[in-house]
């Protein structure tokens, strides 16, 4: 019997403007004895959103691999590899990247190609979690469920920047390679093209004029889709789908902290606000609130904003906020005020969005204006090279 070995590729998402990637292909070298080989990509990157832009970063994550055998019209029959579950009952063959190449974490797990068949192949990164504790919390965020007649994948993102350490979201990714047998010409090789389910958000920030300087405490995302379920395509030409899922009956929608407690000065010259700490969405299209509305009535009807925890001063003297007193402890304490700007945007999946606050003003919570509105300017795209555009938030 012949191995099979497998190879992946990433289709990825630069972060911040350039927003590029490289499709470089990682390839399993073939073993003596041809077995089914897998190329693994793990999901423990050095930041906090475990972003994988690279090949290199496949490397130091894992995934699950399943595959079927193919019926005549292409569709996927019964199950060859993937069956058995791990401890939280995820299943799939898991790929790790050790001593320089691909292999099965378990050697139990070999499998061989069968003679005369066909497989279609199906891969799911990150395939596994670093810590137990972690692994039974983050099965209620991520979860998958891979059969002959459904591939889906759950994801419900974590408020990772609220404060705490403990949790990172993960760069969800999956992968199709179909009609597989081997051959000379592939060596036993399946190669996987993977494709980034979720979309990726970066913030920067400037202000409107040379003169004004603006101190930024904490900036919020209110009401956006929490969580919802991918549904893979039937082939790996196609796209897949998303269904998101609404809170559940007197529950809010809430909100993502895309900074807290921090003291980060903008001017005119810009400011990075969460480059280093990208933030990971279900894709969805964003409501803005609509300021003729209060805040609690775009928060009853679903509308999205930005809460900004902020001073504004222009020259010495302070427009918004206050210089506050040296021993101060609470963010009002320290001077800072919050004021809201209307968010809305079309997030798809595999894009990185780079958003760049530009200061004048804001809202209270009443919809009446503070200075002038924030505008925005943004930039989108794929996690490959993208063509950069406006997003008018404020009309």
């Amino acid at each position: 019997m012949k191995k099979v070995i497998f190879g992946t590729a990433l289709a990825s998402m630069a972060l911040l403007s350039a927003c590029s990637s490289d499709n470089e292909l990682a390839n399993v070298e073939t073993s003596a004895n041809n077995a089914i080989g897998f190329h693994v990509v793990g999901n423990k990157a050095e930041t906090r959103a475990n972003i994988i832009n690279s090949t290199e970063d496949l490397k130091k994550t894992d995934f699950n691999v399943f595959a079927f055998t193919r019926n005549e019209d292409g569709t996927d029959g019964t199950i060859f590899m993937g069956e058995k579950a791990n401890q939280f009952g995820q299943k799939g063959i898991k790929i790790v990247h050790k001593s320089g190449e691909w292999g099965y974490a378990n050697a139990a797990d070999i499998h061989y190609w069968p003679a005369n068949t066909e497989l279609n192949f199906y891969a799911v990164s990150p395939g596994s979690f670093e810590e137990v504790q972690e692994n039974i919390e983050m099965t209620v965020v991520y979860g998958w469920n891979i059969s002959n007649n459904t591939k889906t994948i759950s994801y419900n993102p974590l408020d990772e920047y609220a404060g705490r350490t403990d949790k990172k979201n993960l760069d969800v990714m999956y992968a199709i390679t179909e009609k597989q047998t081997h051959t000379p010409t592939n060596g036993g090789k399946v190669n996987f093209q993977f494709k980034h389910i979720l979309s990726q958000v970066v913030f920067k920030a400037k202000t409107q004029l040379e003169n004004m300087e603006v101190e930024i405490n904490e900036i919020k995302i209110h009401n956006p889709w929490t969580k919802g379920t991918y549904t893979l395509p039937k082939t790996s030409s196609e796209k897949g789908t998303w269904e998101l899922t609404a809170p559940t009956v007197g529950s809010k929608w809430g909100a993502f902290t895309v900074v807290t407690g921090k003291k980060i000065t903008v001017t005119s010259n810009g400011a990075d606000i969460s480059v280093d700490a990208p933030m990971l969405f279900v894709p969805q299209e964003l409501t803005a609130w609509d300021v003729k509305k209060t805040k609690a009535e775009a928060d009853t009807e679903h509308q999205v904003y930005l809460e900004i925890t902020c001073k504004i001063k222009q020259e010495t003297e302070y427009v918004f906020g206050s210089a506050g007193t040296p021993t101060g402890t609470t963010a009002e304490e320290k001077g800072y005020k919050t004021l809201y700007v209307p968010f809305g945007a079309i997030w798809e999946p595999g894009k990185c969005y780079t958003y760049t606050l530009i200061f004048g003003g804001g809202y209270d919570a009443q919809g009446q204006a503070i200075l002038q509105p924030i505008n925005f300017d943004a930039e989108v795209g794929e996690w490959k090279n993208a063509d950069a555009k406006e997003i008018g938030v404020n009309k």
